[in-house]
């Protein structure tokens, strides 16, 4: 898929429309509901927003030049304190950075571990009483830019938040999908389902769930068929 600068400008903006505008949508009388929906929209705006840069993955001097543009305007957002508007842009700066990381370490065993590493450490940690990266209905303190903040619907409380650690892997995974010829589209697809059923999970259970486990499931499933491949060609080169 082709992602010019234009694309980019046009679905940012109209990214941007909908985090500004979501607080004044008419309130889901259920409260449950209401979470998984707006949550659900934000966190799929959320991912394509952070996906956008993939085809730079081969480009270290437009990453670069992303991650240091990027990095001035999320300081500054963080400054100016705007809450769920400066979502779409953070998602955008994290989405490089995920995307930096895979292209600088593009080690075809470390697509293949990185995520079960991933995935281990957080279910561990929750175990034992750590915090999912994935809270609902609950205070933020606005102009935090290492949590992005999804809005409810009829203002109040944001539906949910994600941290950026979150979204940084979940491009570098996808990143990872693009940089082996892997199956790019159905990767993202199921990376998001697995955010989503994290966020319908934490609203059905009231619980932390390991949401980059969901995220890293997501990664392995559509792909689990082409890893001995990866680690063949590793091997021959």
């Amino acid at each position: 898929m082709v992602r010019g600068p234009a694309a980019v400008l046009i679905g940012l903006g109209a990214t941007l429309a909908y985090f500004v505008v979501a607080p004044a949508l008419p309130e889901i009388r259920s409260h449950d509901g209401g979470i998984i929906v707006a949550g659900g929209i934000g966190l799929a705006l959320v991912v394509q927003c952070a996906t956008w840069p993939l085809p730079a993955v081969s480009s270290r001097f437009v990453l670069a030049t992303a991650l240091a543009g990027g990095l001035l305007i999320v300081a500054g957002l963080a400054v100016a304190n705007i809450g769920a508007a400066a979502t779409p842009f953070e998602a955008l700066f994290y989405g490089c950075v995920g995307i930096a990381f895979a292209g600088v370490l593009d080690a075809a065993p470390l697509a293949v571990a990185l995520p079960v590493f991933v995935a281990l450490v957080e279910i561990v940690s929750i175990a034992g009483g750590g915090a999912s990266g994935l809270l609902v209905s609950q205070p933020v303190s606005r102009g935090d830019p290492l949590t992005l903040e999804l809005p409810a619907w009829g203002g109040g409380l944001p539906a949910a938040r994600i941290s950026a650690v979150e979204v940084v892997f979940l491009a570098a995974f996808a990143a990872y999908a693009v940089r082996f010829h892997l199956r790019e589209q159905a990767t993202i697809a199921a990376m998001l389902a697995g955010l989503l059923l994290a966020l319908v999970l934490t609203v059905a259970l009231d619980t932390d769930i390991p949401v980059l486990a969901l995220i890293a499931a997501g990664f392995v499933l559509p792909n689990i068929d082409r890893f001995p491949g990866l680690f063949r060609k590793a091997h021959e080169g």
